[in-house]
């Protein structure tokens, strides 16, 4: 079964590929939050998360770094210039940044083996008072050798169309800026780029594509949300030859995250690339979000890999 440690007060749990050189933990009370990702590179084992000097905090306003999952909606929501707001039914409610499910404790549903991990979140008194729905969200993490894999299965348990739009938000460990952060590279296959209002809770256009691979020191990628293709592989390419892969795929839908976010601190050692199912504040649209019928659910997979290419550094 999955090994269960503590630390700072919360209890954290451990999976691991057979060899023992992929491992990733998680912090069921904390949102579920990943709070370490250990990947081989050759023969030595590397960290790929960042995590904040606040991450262990009991109560944060904001993300704390790690491994995070975003529901019931990615992003910034506004209306009528009320930040979080969003109509439905005819009321209006409000949510947080990125949702409530990166503050919310889950529930471990499954833990016999020791590469598998299932975690659960349902509506509480608390979640429907900002946001009307019941529903059951399951989070499947699996290790094997070099990689990480993530199936959500979305559940409407209620009565009305159950709306939605998730994502996730991982902060990559890099090089400290000065010292190798810059020499990091991403590549992807985009194929819109758009334009945020100032106060990035909304879509005003597109822009220009820029070129890629890009480094992700760039200042003109950071903040960025673009639209990707089919093949949505997102590549960190690192000057010693380390890579990792992030991919997204669905059950019936191809792909559910069809969009990704840029975002990185330029004087902090992490860059996110974030898959997300819609634009920032497409609960206030009429489309984007995902509307998920009574007593249906879908599934969506998120994979994370790792790439040793040694032979190729110079």
């Amino acid at each position: 079964m999955a090994e269960i440690t503590t630390k700072n007060g919360f209890e954290i749990y451990t999976i691991a590929s057979t060899d023992g050189k992929t491992r990733a933990s998680f912090v069921p009370e904390k949102g579920g939050v990943g709070c370490s990702i250990i990947m081989p590179f050759g023969d030595e084992e590397r960290e790929i998360l960042f995590l904040h000097d606040n991450f262990w905090d009991k109560k944060l306003a904001d993300l704390p770094g790690g491994w995070p999952f975003l529901f019931p909606v990615c992003g910034r929501l506004e209306r009528r210039g009320i930040s979080g707001d969003y109509l439905y039914d005819g009321n209006i409610y409000n949510l947080p940044i990125h949702g409530f499910s990166w503050q919310m404790p889950w529930q471990v549903v499954d833990v016999d083996k020791p590469d598998t991990l299932v975690m659960e979140l349902k509506e509480n008194k608390d979640t429907l008072a900002m946001y009307p729905f019941c529903f059951t969200v399951r989070l499947k993490y699996t290790v094997c050798n070099g990689v990480l894999t993530c199936k959500q299965t979305y559940i409407n348990t209620d009565k009305k169309p159950l709306v939605y739009y998730a994502g996730f938000h991982p902060y990559f460990l890099t090089p400290e800026p000065g010292t190798g952060k810059d020499a990091v590279m991403l590549d992807f296959k985009p194929v819109r780029l758009f334009r945020y209002n100032e106060q990035l809770t909304d879509l005003c256009g597109e822009k220009k594509m820029f070129d890629l691979p890009v480094s992700i020191t760039a200042a003109h990628i950071n903040e960025q949300l673009l639209q990707v293709e089919k093949d949505n592989v997102a590549t960190l390419s690192f000057s010693d030859g380390f890579n990792l892969h992030l991919k997204s795929r669905g059950a019936r839908d191809v792909n559910p995250f069809s969009y990704l976010q840029l975002y990185t601190m330029p004087a902090k050692p992490f860059f996110c690339a974030e898959p997300w199912m819609a634009f920032p504040n497409a609960l206030n649209t009429s489309i984007g979000s995902r509307f998920l019928m009574p007593g249906k659910r879908e599934e969506g997979c998120v994979e994370l890999c790792a790439l040793c290419d040694k032979k190729n550094v110079a």
